[in-house]
């Protein structure tokens, strides 16, 4: 008896096609729920990672300011109004917040992944917020590319810059789990936005809400309201654009006729076996 593993894949949920022509069905309410379900379900493994994701971000923040600035603080004391905020002042945090976003945009599309995953009925470990790094350079890039066009229309229209914040927002995950280029991502991500703009515009006022209660719980709340939204975008992304998932398929060739019931039996536990079993593949 030989046992050979193939490799089989389906397509859980939408599609390309389905998400730029608007055929999927996306219910706010529906999606919501099923969001707070899984952040409940995988509290204890995605915290961890959006806690490295959250200090990660504020340090290289922080680091960026300190480099323009000299002093970090001179930030907040303009924004509270005790001294005036000038155009480098503008400038070093509009720059500290894109270095930021950069380094970070690895991590960021792990932590998409991991929500991506858990709407798939996957189980991830807190280290798995690492594997968007196989992604890195194409990650950097279109973040990049949405960071500089938001942040050029927010000059002039800063409602529309929020909107493209979320029209944009499947972009890391097209290039991380469908290895589409930067550009195409952010079109096909703006393109199916505006097939459901009314749901996902009450999905993302409900996501709005919940930071702003996360923040005035004096940021503790957001341990829960950043794993939320995680959540919510893999669900989301999985409606829309669909999650490709791969299972190993144990297949045995017979040689002994006098066993075959035998046999068959033991194939078809480990078949179920193998097919059943959670794989994260990235």
């Amino acid at each position: 008896m030989s046992d050979q593993l193939k490799e089989k894949t389906f397509l859980l949920g939408g599609s390309i096609e389905k998400a730029i022509s608007g055929q999927v069905e996306l219910s706010p309410v529906s999606v919501l729920q099923e969001a707070w379900k899984n952040t409940v379900t995988h509290f204890f493994t995605f915290s961890p990672a959006i806690l490295l994701l959250t200090f990660t971000y504020m340090a290289v923040f922080f680091i960026a300011l300190q480099v323009q600035l000299g002093d970090p603080a001179v930030l907040f004391h303009a924004f509270l109004g005790e001294t005036e905020l000038t155009t480098q002042i503008s400038y070093a945090a509009f720059v500290a917040g894109l270095s930021a976003q950069v380094i970070v945009s690895p991590l960021t599309a792990g932590a998409s992944l991991m929500g991506m995953s858990h709407a798939a009925g996957l189980k991830c470990r807190s280290s798995y917020i690492f594997k968007g790094i196989a992604s890195a350079g194409m990650v950097a890039l279109v973040t990049i590319l949405s960071e500089v066009l938001q942040g050029l229309v927010n000059i002039y229209l800063p409602m529309i810059a929020l909107y493209l914040s979320m029209a944009f927002g499947f972009a890391l995950l097209l290039v991380c789990e469908k290895k589409i280029p930067p550009l195409k991502a952010l079109l096909l991500s703006f393109r199916a936005t505006n097939k459901k703009l009314t749901s996902m515009l009450l999905i993302h006022v409900v996501i709005m809400l919940a930071l702003v209660f996360g923040i005035a719980l004096y940021g503790v709340g957001l341990i829960v309201v950043m794993p939320f939204i995680f959540n919510v975008k893999g669900i989301l992304y999985r409606n829309m654009f669909g999650i490709t998932l791969k299972v190993m398929v144990t297949d045995d060739d017979h040689d002994d006729d006098s066993n075959n019931d035998h046999k068959d039996g033991e194939s078809q536990h480990r078949q179920n076996k193998d097919v059943n079993n959670n794989i994260f593949n990235a």
